[in-house]
């Protein structure tokens, strides 16, 4: 079968199905060596939302008009805004505009540090944030949104965080505990120097336990390229290339290879020299990740034995330096492709610039991801033909999976009244024990906290004015008990909408994508900030 997908244009709903197997390009042998397991046809299922062309979720702050003066664009920051600063907005995060005069910028945000910097931006003021524009212009005022790095400040998790253009599931670059790291560490998967080998082949890939075929580097672009193998498999591929790479655009730009389960689509390594620029030359965009100078707290010496792994050979060993490279955190930026002339944010490949074949830390999605990944779907062997068959040997036991049977639903209520969310789910392809924590976000869906005595599949609340925007969800760990849980637990529900009408609900309603602190008001839920 391969991988096929269909989007819902209304609901940005996009449903892929795959099998799981490479096809049209190859892969290598296994078990082997260094790798126990068989690669198996599976049944892969998802439907998540479809990012592509946007810039993920926009924040405002209280005020959301700007003025100019030279190259000086300001805005005024109210006391509910500044607190957002340095807690939250910290030195360092890249903040994203998007003006009403039809210019975008990305500003590198630098605390109270003076800065005269283009692109950069500082709070000259308790009350007022600076951004440093290119170009000068007469006294002018106009709207903006504001996006930036927060979105998506929670870990990559372990497991599959996106799938390839040809359906193969895309790893991140743990390979958690497996090949016995030191303690309070995880092995890189695919690091050259490593003295532990997970017997990849030539693309990169390699079968888990479950026999679920993956990538975790850039190695796979080399199998793509060779003999054309993508250029037959569809149009997007086959009917245009660069220079004999049927992967890049004729003007250079790389083709999308795939997509996160955030939604985000997830590019070659080339990109525009100038994000907003479509006629700047393409050229390889640069990680900003570099092995520390420094071992991490408890971690052995740098070496080159397992007892004393060189630098690089442990994911912990990696840090983020900013604007050291191209992209930012998550290993993507905000700028125009060929796909989105108005604009996107996306994910990049990286490598080595000097040399297109060595991949580079971390090769596709860095330790957070821009929104939060949905790992809600069905992966398991293909049912047996009628009239079974056997045979000995046989595909190993697919690992037990959380799926969610039914998503909490949005609710409306008047003040007073009670609203009742709630979760269906089970354990495939064996059933087992599952415990529930539900979570309340009070920021339209940034920062979600536990709420206290809430652990069974349903959460009901006496419902108030100010609630209205409410966002509510449920995690899932299991099955208990077992010495082994599912691969995707802890899972994370949809989040579901509170509506409260009537009353004095906060002037337009649902306090959606808003900084107002006024909306936590009388939130007694203990803030421990979901960490994921």
């Amino acid at each position: 079968m391969g991988a096929t997908a269909s989007f819902n244009d209304a609901t940005d709903i996009l449903t892929v199905a795959a099998d799981g197997l490479p096809a049209p390009v190859g892969y290598g042998t296994f078990p082997n060596a260094n790798n126990p397991n068989t690669v198996t046809e599976q049944d892969f299922d998802h439907a998540f939302t479809y990012r592509g062309g946007s810039f993920g979720i926009s924040r405002t702050f209280d005020s959301s008009t700007w003025n100019q003066d030279g190259f000086i664009r300001s805005i005024s920051i109210s006391l509910n805004d500044n607190a957002l600063f340095g807690d939250e907005i910290q030195v360092g995060d890249r903040l994203m505009f998007t003006f009403s005069d039809g210019i975008k910028r990305v500003f590198l945000y630098k605390g109270t540090t003076f800065t005269s910097i283009e692109d950069e931006c500082w709070l000259a003021t308790s009350d007022r944030l600076d951004l440093i524009m290119r170009d000068q212009e007469s006294l002018t005022t106009g709207t903006y949104e504001y996006y930036d790095q927060r979105n998506g400040r929670s870990a990559t998790p372990l497991g599959t965080i996106g799938i390839a253009a040809n359906g193969v599931a895309l790893f991140n670059p743990s390979a958690g505990n497996g090949g016995n790291p030191p303690v309070g560490f995880s092995w890189n998967a695919h690091y050259p120097q490593s003295p532990v080998d997970f017997g990849d082949d030539d693309c990169g890939g390699h079968p888990e336990q479950n026999g679920q075929y993956h990538y975790h580097d850039t190695h796979f672009l080399d199998c793509w390229r060779a003999g054309s193998a993508m250029a037959g498999y569809n149009d997007y591929y086959g009917s245009t290339q660069y220079n004999g790479d049927n992967l890049r655009h004729p003007d250079g730009h790389s083709k999308i290879v795939g997509i996160a389960f955030d939604g985000f689509p997830i590019y070659g390594p080339y990109a525009y020299d100038s994000p907003w620029d479509n006629l700047s030359t393409p050229r390889i965009m640069t990680s900003s990740y570099s092995t520390k100078s420094v071992e991490a707290d408890g971690r052995p010496d740098y070496g080159n034995t397992i007892q004393n792994p060189p630098a690089g050979a442990l994911v912990e060993d990696w840090e983020y330096v900013e604007a050291t490279g191209d992209l930012d955190y998550h290993n993507g930026r905000f700028c125009i492709t060929p796909e989105f002339q108005n604009g996107t944010y996306a994910y990049f490949l990286s490598v080595d610039p000097d040399d297109i074949d060595h991949p580079e830390f971390p090769y596709m999605i860095g330790k957070s991801t821009r929104e939060t990944i949905n790992t809600n779907f069905t992966l398991q062997p293909p049912a047996p033909p009628p009239g079974g068959g056997g045979g000995g040997g046989g595909t190993p036991p697919a690992a037990p999976t959380l799926v969610f049977t039914q998503q909490p639903q949005n609710a409306s209520t008047n003040p007073g009244e009670t609203a009742t969310f709630t979760v269906q789910a089970e354990i495939s392809p064996e059933n087992g024990p599952i415990a529930y924590q539900w979570y309340r976000s009070t920021d339209g869906g940034f920062a979600f906290a536990a709420i206290t005595g809430a652990t069974t599949n349903s959460y009901t609340l006496s419902t108030l004015a100010y609630m209205t925007g409410y966002r509510f969800r449920c995690r899932i760990v299991g099955p208990l008990g077992s010495s082994t849980l599912a691969e995707n637990s802890p899972l994370d529900s949809n989040a579901a909408v509170l509506t409260v009408t009537g009353g004095s609900g906060g002037g337009s309603g649902s306090t959606s994508n808003r900084f107002d602190s006024t909306q936590s008001t009388l939130d007694s839920t203990a803030q421990t900030f979901d960490g994921t």
